[in-house]
């Protein structure tokens, strides 16, 4: 059985819900958990944009990385494969942060879910 949508009936009830949670992101607790994010996001994203631009930047105004580190192997082999490194770690690093923040965000919503639904 299709559910007939009347819109002159729905708008109402998005736009009280819509309402509702302009409430939510304005709580301190939601509030918080954005600031934590950006905490961790903002400083996480400098840090690998600093390290990753680094290497063209050595690579073009500099010769350290033309020096041999063993062997045959340059700075420049040793700097490249670290970013692979480094893009492995900072995405298992995101994706266990995440969950905390996904845990966060549900116990943000469990908590107005009441006010929410009402």
């Amino acid at each position: 059985m299709e559910i007939m949508k009347n819109e002159k009936y729905d708008k109402p009830l998005k736009k009280k819900q819509g309402s509702l949670y302009t409430t939510l992101i304005q709580t301190g607790d939601f509030q918080e958990l954005i600031q934590k994010k950006k905490e961790f996001i903002i400083p996480m994203s400098i840090f690998f944009f600093v390290f990753y631009f680094t290497l063209p930047i050595l690579a073009a105004y500099t010769d350290i990385l033309t020096k041999q580190a063993m062997g045959h192997i340059t700075w420049a082999w040793v700097y490249a494969l670290m970013q692979f490194v480094l893009v492995w770690v900072c995405g298992y690093v995101y994706v266990k942060k995440s969950e905390k923040f996904d845990i966060s965000a549900k116990e943000i919503l469990s908590a107005y879910e009441g006010e929410l639904d009402k």
